[in-house]
């Protein structure tokens, strides 16, 4: 319990810490931006205002268009979290089979082949392989919608989170890196004597390896990709149109909307950290319950 609280506030302190940073160069850079808009110049006093209303969960009004800044961030970042947690399920759905097979067919024909496709789908840029199904979709079938369907045009409004997952899904190379790493590490555990004797019993043992071998390596790789898959996330949402906190962040960038930009970004280093908290307990969970 004592370890768990250590790492709770460590996290607390590294998010804090990584708010402060992050919300300081931001600041900085509007301040030395060439022309004159909203926000420029107030000096260590208008920081200070930032920092407050981040803190306090009062982020204003945007001072570029007139509306609530909590109205215009939060449904976007929701968007992008239905993406980012769509990509992960649809990476771990082509990945771990894959990874399982290869483990038990290692060196096989059909296990290199499939290996070599995921090192390949993972290869493609994401934004190449967005444009790419845009066109085939809107070229040789109209089943699914390629950009977001705004709630005058919803008829199915299920159907337009499909592609943009998809495409994060395949596209942002986590594939290749969780097909390495269930692989050899479900590889790893299989060869372990006691797995050995468990085989040579005539057990089923996969079961038994898949704690030790699938799930805690997933856990790790998941939740260090978090960061990546947001920022692949971005360069989806421009590819479909799609109204997420990237796209807005982006829009807030060119309208020098910076308490707009600041709240994405805070709201970003919570995410972040809140999945890397999460990971920490899970796996001091796995750890304690194995002792």
């Amino acid at each position: 319990m004592v370890r768990f609280l250590k790492v709770f506030m460590r996290e607390i302190l590294n998010a804090v810490l990584l708010i402060i940073g992050v919300t300081t160069l931001l600041y900085l850079i509007f301040n030395i931006m060439p022309g004159s808009f909203i926000g420029k110049g107030q000096g260590f006093v208008g920081y200070i205002d930032i920092i407050r209303r981040l803190f306090t969960f009062k982020f204003g009004i945007s001072p570029v268009s007139g509306r609530d800044i909590g109205n215009l961030v939060f449904p976007a970042f929701r968007n992008t979290l239905i993406l980012t947690i769509g990509s992960i399920i649809v990476s771990l759905l082509i990945s771990v089979p894959i990874g399982i097979f290869s483990s038990y067919r290692r060196f096989k024909s059909y296990s290199w082949t499939l290996s070599i496709f995921s090192y390949i789908i993972s290869s493609i840029p994401v934004f190449f392989l967005g444009y790419l199904v845009i066109y085939l979709i809107s070229r040789y079938t109209a089943v699914l919608p390629i950009y977001y369907l705004y709630e005058a045009q919803r008829g199915k409004p299920i159907l337009s989170y499909v592609l943009p997952i998809i495409v994060l899904g395949i596209g942002n190379d986590s594939i290749s890196e969780i097909v390495r790493l269930v692989g050899g590490e479900l590889e790893r555990v299989m060869s372990e004597d006691y797995v050995v004797a468990s085989k040579a019993r005539g057990e089923r043992v996969l079961q038994s390896s898949i704690h030790e071998g699938i799930i805690i390596p997933i856990i790790s790789i998941i939740f260090s990709k978090i960061p990546f898959l947001i920022g692949g996330a971005v360069i989806v949402e421009h590819v479909f149109n799609w109204p997420g906190a990237g796209r807005l962040a982006f829009q807030a960038t060119l309208d020098r909307d910076l308490p707009v930009l600041v709240v994405i970004a805070f709201l970003s280093v919570l995410f972040v950290r809140a999945a890397a908290l999460i990971k920490s307990m899970i796996l001091y969970y796995y750890q304690t319950s194995e002792r």
